[in-house]
């Protein structure tokens, strides 16, 4: 959010699933896999489909996290304020000063909507998993292969203006 400003995360879309290709990628990467565990949703997206490492129930919970924190997380990005108190919506207060110590029953109910919503999202667009896999494949090899012609250029540099030495074993050698 901080990149590309405030407004460029439309949380609708989000909302709106596998029918928004680029906006579902964008949540897979940047919400999903921080529930998941970065380090094993990089070793697996590439490998496995989403809904193969992201059961029905964590990308339930993705979303209704960004839902939740989804405003206080904006007007602290927008107003550069990061020590003004904004209310997430369905967290629950705790004992004293403590906050968000548990969801509300109004969170409990929307988490219980958003898993429906995922099933019939992962119905209705099956193959936007397989999309996404096949994406992140090509990434992967894409970034191999920068690497590879990274790593040959830097040999090739190195190589430049070397010469061959001269060894007991070679021709050149026998005739002194």
């Amino acid at each position: 959010m901080e990149e590309h400003g405030a407004d460029s995360i439309n949380l609708q879309r989000v909302l709106e699933g596998r029918r928004n290709r680029d906006t579902f990628h964008w949540f897979l990467d940047n919400i999903a896999s921080a529930v998941v565990n970065v380090r094993v949703a990089e070793q697996v997206k590439s490998i496995k489909r989403p809904c193969d490492w992201l059961s029905r129930s964590l990308e339930s919970f993705s979303l209704l996290c960004l839902e939740n924190y989804f405003e206080m997380t904006r007007n602290q990005v927008m107003n550069k304020d990061f020590g003004s108190t904004f209310q997430a919506l369905w967290t629950a207060d705790g004992r004293g000063k403590q906050k968000n110590q548990g969801w509300s029953q109004e969170g409990i109910r929307r988490y219980n909507v958003l898993c429906e919503a995922v099933r019939a999202d992962r119905v209705k667009y099956p193959l936007e998993d397989e999309v996404y896999m096949t994406t992140k494949q090509h990434e992967r090899q894409a970034k191999e292969m920068e690497k590879l012609k990274r790593r040959q250029d830097r040999t090739e540099t190195r190589e430049q203006g070397l010469e061959a030495a001269v060894d007991d074993f070679s021709s050149e050698s026998d005739s002194d």
